[in-house]
Order: C-alpha cells, then structure tokens, then sequence
C-alpha cells in the first residue's frame, strides 16, 4: 500500500540559482549540494542522470516532506501545464496574500500566474491559493486553509511557507490515471467539476470552463488531484539528463520494507514508493 507523500523530485537549469530561489523567497532549507546516485539513475534506465548535482530541501518548519532539486535542462517543448504527468505541487503556506505580496516583488525568481483566490469547489470556500512558476518550470500551488474541510485531511502551515501536501497530475482520463494508486490500496474519489484558470489559460481556453478532476487520499494529510487535461497536452518530454521535464518523481512512503518500488503511472508520471 502507498502510505503517504514524501516529496517530489524537479528538474531545474541551475542548481545553485534553483536553492537559492527556495531559501531565500519561500524558507525552505537546503542539504548540501550531492550527486544524483548512479544507482538510481540505473534503475530508472537513465544512465545520463548520474552525477547530476542535487540538493534536497525541506520547509523551515523542519518536517520531513521534501523537495529534491536535481540540476539539467528540460525540454525546450515543456511548457508549465502544458504536458501531462506531474503537473503541479501543492504546499500549504499560513498567508498566501503576504506570501503573493512578496513574490511579487520584481527581484522574485518564482513568476505569479494566478493571483490569490477562493477557489471554484462546490463544497467549501475555506481554501485561498495563488498559483507560481519556479526556477524550472515548476508549477507551484499555495495554498492557505482557512479552517477544517470536511471530508478531506488538510495540513496546517507550521511555518509561513509549509509542507508540499498534494501533487497535481494532468491526464487523458481520471480512472485509467488512477489505476496505479487504486492497485496499491488506495480508493479514487468521485470526479467533480471546477475551473482551474492556470489550466485554462495554458490552453487558451475559456477562464470559466470547468475541468474534470478527482483526487487520491493517502495518510498524513497528502493526497493526489488528477486533472482530466486537455486534448492539447502534450505528453511530458524528457530533459537533458533523462528525467522527465519540470516535475520529475513523485516519492511516496509504503511498500515492502528495504525495497524501493519504481513505476510510471498511466498519464506517464515517475512514481517511486519507498519504505
């Protein structure tokens, strides 16, 4: 069984400008600089990867959830949300207006795509989030909860930039997508509606469409969004060093003791379930 959300992987063209954007704008404390194994690289058969700088990262507030930086190009037809695969991270943050404010700084690396708002569920008005690009094209959610949602396991911010809590992927069809975290324990939500302007605007669709997404619940307040995306995504092209393109790996906890699983998930997603 997949247990919980242990961090993601991203691709970034500069390593050393990459860790600074992340300390310096959103708090978060970098490992020092380390190669990306050989072993790995092996087995995910990208043997170009290895010795590839790398650095972890994790929130100010010192939990465990990560973000590993790993230096190399991405594919110059990788656009942010334009490819499916891992689209977006999501992380919690206690003030996404004071946190827009700061990015919108003009010395800020992370480019402001969606300003801070409610955002379109049926179900709650509780959740504020602004939407940002990173260093490599990464796309990140901030996100404020302003109070409990039922239904759903929400974290709350212990630092004023806090955990990634939730990966965004972009598919051709919710349920086939779904089937890897489905065979490993864990139950898909039913599908609902909303518009995801970021996602619209990526296609040059209409800001008031609304897309098809479900979500997959895993322990300690992290989950999955499977967007259904549209038929103009692309899938995701590889980088320089083999990994895919802005959002490489999703790493989770579970799985057998002492092993590591690695897979590609049906909408092309690098999964990797550790104990």
């Amino acid at each position: 069984m997949i247990k919980s959300l242990a961090g993601a992987t991203i691709v970034v063209p500069d390593l050393d400008v990459a860790i600074a954007a992340y300390r310096d704008w959103l708090g978060y404390r970098p490992a020092p600089v380390a190669i990306f194994d050989a072993a790995e690289a092996a087995a995910w058969n990208i043997p170009q990867a290895a010795g590839a700088r790398a650095s972890m990262l994790t929130p100010e507030s010192g939990e465990a959830r990560f973000l590993r930086l790993v230096e190399g190009a991405p594919d110059p037809a990788y656009r942010p949300m334009g490819a499916l695969g891992w689209a977006a991270i999501e992380i919690i943050v206690q003030d996404v207006e004071a946190l827009a404010t700061r990015l919108a700084d003009p010395a800020s690396p992370f480019a402001i795509i969606g300003a801070p708002a409610v955002l379109d569920f049926d179900f709650t008005d509780k959740i504020k989030a602004m939407q940002a690009t990173g260093p490599g094209g990464e796309v990140l959610y901030l996100t404020e909860v302003a109070e409990p949602v039922p239904g759903f396991d929400l974290p709350e911010a212990k630092s004023f930039v806090g955990q990634p809590f939730i990966l965004v992927m972009g598919s051709r069809g919710i349920d086939a997508a779904a089937r890897s975290y489905v065979e490993r324990g864990r139950a898909l939500s039913p599908i609902f509606e909303a518009r995801i302007e970021v996602l619209s605007d990526a296609h040059g669709i209409d800001r008031a469409h609304r897309h098809r997404l479900a979500t997959v619940a895993f322990d300690e307040a992290s989950l999955i969004e499977i967007d259904d995306f549209p038929a103009s995504a692309i899938d995701r092209p590889a980088s320089s060093i083999g990994l895919p393109s802005g959002i490489a790996i999703a790493h989770f906890h579970g799985g057998t003791a002492g092993e590591i699983e690695r897979l590609i998930g049906g909408a092309g997603e690098w999964i990797e379930i550790r104990p």
